[in-house]
């Protein structure tokens, strides 16, 4: 029987983490949310009194949190569920935080796992001896486009209508689905974790762009990715990566979403055949979304080296040809001066390296047996 979720710890004050620990307290949920002393900043508004404020659709109104702290042993002390809402960049540092905390049946969901972030948390703690007590599930997306309005408010954009979910490993995904479902009723069972994060998002939308429009950013400083950054031609280079992608779902034997199809059905864009029309038809949502404003933002330093060249990869061990996934993320790389193919998320650092698509798909569904 699944068990029922009632206190929940937030890792994490961004905009995501704001979303979710004031959506959840405002639906009855005991939420804490923490954040890393060394990011405190990021919950100064709220460290006092313990609200946000949350706008937008859905509930809205002041979210009177059960606690907000930097202690992390604090935070997790009778946790039902940890939830983890942090960059892809960060989620290794984030596992190794948790690794003397864990303790038998603490059951963690990534929110997002992004790209291969459950396989990253269940290779920390296989190495530290802790995985047989944690069970690890994820979303592949946050469930809400949100961002922060000041240090004590938040909106909400979007509720998304679909998120997909899986556990790691995946003879838990029932299990962990049940007891996940009552938190966000939108979220629907894929296969694995792995299929998961090919159904990222990101990975479309956001580095190709961002390199595409490197030159404007640097120089203006003030861009509106969507509105502005993926023109007709721009557009034409994100569906080659999104056929790259469904490439690699299809080797690995799941079902081909494309990224029109997705973006429908997540509510960010309207039915469209064209993808340069469904993004300008985002009204209310990607159009609105300022940003990135210089190339140190996440959409190129999270996004290239944890979405492209995680796939890129992917394709490489399973002889699926990226040549467009290869090209933005040598082109982010040299943007930015880091060889990303070196720092990124490769095969090791997510336990893959060196198996075929049957061994992998075997691994997502039995995990580590130590």
């Amino acid at each position: 029987m699944a068990k029922t979720v009632k206190k929940i710890t937030i890792l994490g004050g961004g905009n995501g983490g704001f979303a979710a620990a004031a959506d959840l307290t405002l639906r009855g949920f005991d939420v804490t949310l923490y954040e890393d002393p060394k990011f405190a900043a990021s919950i100064a508004g709220i460290r006092d009194t313990g609200v946000i404020h949350l706008e937008g659709v859905g509930p809205v109104g002041d979210a009177v949190l059960k606690k907000v702290t930097t202690d992390l042993a604090d935070a997790l002390a009778d946790a039902d569920l940890v939830m983890p809402v942090s960059p892809a960049f960060a989620q290794e540092a984030v596992a190794k935080s948790l690794v003397p905390h864990v303790k038998e049946g603490m059951v963690i969901c990534l929110l997002p796992g992004s790209c291969g972030g459950g396989l990253v948390y269940g290779k920390v703690f296989h190495e530290a001896g802790v995985f047989q007590k944690v069970k690890l599930c994820e979303v592949n997306t946050l469930p809400y486009a949100a961002r922060k309005v000041n240090e004590n408010t938040v909106k909400i954009l979007l509720r998304d209508p679909v998120i997909w979910f899986a556990a790691f490993p995946a003879k838990y995904n029932q299990e962990l689905y049940e007891m996940v479902k009552p938190l966000f009723s939108s979220i629907t069972l894929m296969n694995d974790v792995l299929e998961t994060a090919l159904n990222n998002g990101n990975i479309d939308s956001h580095p190709a762009p961002v390199v595409l429009n490197a030159g404007k950013i640097e120089y203006y400083h003030k861009h509106f990715h969507y509105k502005e950054g993926i023109t007709p031609s721009v557009a034409r280079v994100v569906w080659k990566v999104n056929e790259e992608r469904m490439a690699l779902c299809e080797a690995l034997g799941y079902e081909k979403i494309n990224i029109l199809d997705r973006l429908y059905m997540t509510g960010y864009c309207p039915k469209s055949d064209d993808l340069y029309s469904a993004y300008q038809g985002s009204v209310g949502i990607f159009l609105d979304i300022e940003g990135p404003n210089d190339l140190s933002a996440r959409y190129l330093t999270e996004d290239a080296p944890c979405s492209l060249v995680f796939c890129a990869n992917l394709g490489r061990a399973l002889g699926v040809k990226t040549p467009i996934m290869d090209s933005v993320a040598n082109l982010a790389s040299a943007l930015r001066d880091e060889d990303y193919w070196v720092t990124g998320r490769t095969l090791e650092k997510v336990g893959l390296d060196g198996m075929t698509a049957q061994q992998m798909r075997e691994f997502v569904m039995e995990g580590y047996q130590d």
